[in-house]
Parts: C-alpha cells; sequence; structure tokens
C-alpha cells in the first residue's frame, strides 16, 4: 500500500508581530505623555518643536505590519495612527475661506539680515491687511520696512524693536513686562470700526536646546498680562519662538484661541523659511473667530510671514 504523504502544517507563532505591537504601542505612548519629557538637554524643545513630523515613524510601523503580518502588528499600527490622527488630523483638514472677515491681521519677523526688505514690505502690504506687527525693527532691513510701512499705513506705534501699523487710530504703546533688559512686547488699543480691540504685539526671547528658561518665564508673564486684561476683544500676534506643539505654549492656548488651529488648511509652518519645519509665528485671540490663517511665501527673512482673517463672534 502506498502512504499518502502530507507535507507539515506550518506553524503561526503567537508572537509574530510582537515588535511592531511594542514599537507602535512606545510611539502612541510618547505622542500622548510628550509633556512628561525631559527638559535636560533641550530633549522636550527639540521633539516638541517637531512633534507633527515625528509621524514618520508610522511609516516603519507600517512597514513591520507589512512584513509580519498578523493581528499582533496591525493594531501596533493603528493604535499609534488614531493618535497620531486625533492630534494632528484636524488642522489638516481643508480651509474654508471666508468671503468676507472684519479684519485682517499679519505678523512678520523680519530678521536681521534680510537682502530684500523692501519687496518683502510690499509682499505683506499688498495683502491689504488692517493690522501688521513686525518684529526685529532694529536691524537696518527693519529701518527699510519700517519707512515702506509708514507709507501705507496712517497709523503707527512702535517700542524699540517691535512696531504695529494700523489702518484705524491707537494707543499709546504700554510695555508688557517679559522679564527682559528691553522691550519686546507692548500692548495697544486700536479703535477699529468694529469697536475697540485690545492688541498685544510680542516678541519672545530666542531659545536654544537646553537653555529655555528665559522664554518661559516671558511666557508666563504674558500670559498673566493678557489674563488681566478686561478687554474683551484681544489680539496678541508675533514671533513666540514656541512651537503650537511645545507644551510651555499651553500658558497662551488656551485660554486664547489659535488662528491656525481654529481655520485649519495645514500645520502652517513658519521657520526656517527655506523649508519650515515647526511653527513659531502665531495669532492668538479671544473673542474672534478665525476666518483664514496663510502662510505667506518665503520672501527673504527666515521667518515666513502669517496673514489670518478674524471675525468678531
Amino acid at each position: 500500500m502506498s502512504q499518502a504523504y502530507s507535507s507539515p502544517r506550518r506553524r503561526h507563532s503567537p508572537a509574530k508581530g510582537i515588535t511592531a505591537l511594542i514599537f507602535g504601542i512606545l510611539y502612541a505612548a510618547f505622542l500622548l505623555l510628550h509633556n512628561l519629557l525631559p527638559t535636560r538637554m533641550g530633549i522636550a524643545l527639540i521633539l516638541e518643536s517637531v512633534l507633527p513630523w515625528t509621524g514618520i515613524f508610522l511609516a516603519l510601523v507600517l512597514l513591520m505590519f507589512l512584513i509580519r503580518f498578523s493581528w499582533l502588528s496591525a493594531i501596533g499600527f493603528l493604535v499609534p495612527t488614531l493618535v497620531w490622527a486625533g492630534m494632528f488630523g484636524p488642522a489638516l483638514l481643508p480651509n474654508d475661506d471666508a468671503d468676507e472677515t472684519d479684519l485682517t491681521v499679519a505678523t512678520h519677523n523680519v530678521g536681521a539680515r534680510m537682502p530684500q526688505p523692501t519687496a518683502a514690505a510690499q509682499n505683506i502690504v499688498e495683502r491689504d491687511p488692517d493690522i501688521v506687527t513686525i518684529q526685529e525693527l532694529e536691524s537696518l532691513s527693519g529701518k527699510i520696512i519700517h519707512k515702506e510701512l509708514d507709507s501705507s499705513f496712517e497709523h503707527a506705534q512702535v517700542l524699540d524693536t517691535v512696531g504695529v501699523w494700523s489702518k484705524w487710530p491707537m494707543s499709546a504703546p504700554e510695555e508688557v513686562d517679559l522679564g527682559l533688559q528691553w522691550p519686546r512686547a507692548f500692548a495697544t488699543t486700536i479703535s477699529t470700526d468694529h469697536g475697540d480691540i485690545r492688541f498685544y504685539a510680542v516678541h519672545m526671547p530666542s531659545v536654544r536646546p537646553g537653555h529655555e528658561s528665559m522664554r518661559n518665564a516671558a511666557l508666563r508673564r504674558l500670559a498673566a498680562s493678557v489674563e488681566t486684561d478686561g478687554a474683551e476683544n484681544v489680539i496678541v500676534a508675533g514671533d513666540f519662538n514656541t512651537a503650537s506643539t511645545d507644551n510651555n505654549f499651553a500658558t497662551l492656548v488656551p485660554p486664547l484661541e489659535d488662528s491656525r488651529e481654529q481655520a485649519h488648511g495645514g500645520f502652517g509652518f513658519t521657520w526656517p523659511a527655506r523649508f519650515p519645519v515647526t511653527r513659531l509665528d502665531h495669532i492668538l485671540y479671544r473673542g474672534f473667530d478665525a476666518t483664514s490663517d496663510e502662510v505667506l511665501s518665503r520672501g527673504s527673512s527666515d521667518h515666513r510671514a502669517v496673514l489670518a482673517g478674524l471675525n468678531l463672534k
């Protein structure tokens, strides 16, 4: 008699895909608990500044899933994907620009060595904003932009290196104490066609990995000033040297709202201008709804300008 030959069944290891599962769960935990990152040597500063970009790790987990196809690897991919999408997905929703807005606000750090300051100023003026705030006016390029904006706006207020230009009258600048040796922020009341608006122009201290204490203290001082301001309609705009995903940004948002977060349309990265990887320039507010948020073309500064449309609530 001939005995039928049967090939042995391939055994499926219960641990198949465990590497993808562990890697995925660890990445999801990192996203959810990034506020616990150590500040030593600037670890938190660096990672939180590029937090959305860490989504590249999802591609690695997906590759593990495809190679070691199993329910464990599927979980390892789905869990961090859902966490990442929950945190950053809303920012990627389309930006439905409103036909009309009550006012438009622009902010730009013009840098210390801008080779084409006149063109940079005109790039903003051509968008016809109602209010513009500029940082780093002490440089030669800043002085040229200062003159260009003076010729385009009827009203202006400047305090040291920070300035505001407006189509409407403004009160004298009131320095906001950020704990620095020189003024880097001020408040003014702008008498718009829609009523008085309290406007804060800010330029937070620069920050380097491992040296964030001065900036963090300045953020807290600014937040305290805005919190005690009794104005109903407030705009806070400028270079915060703080990414939207930086845990320290939570001192301001909330209670303030962020134009990019509300208007959607992408991450709106502004720095460095050649290839932006993070958003350091913000337009924050209370008493408004953002109808749009646009990052202008590269220009010649190391920052890209931001233009937001706002409607009074």
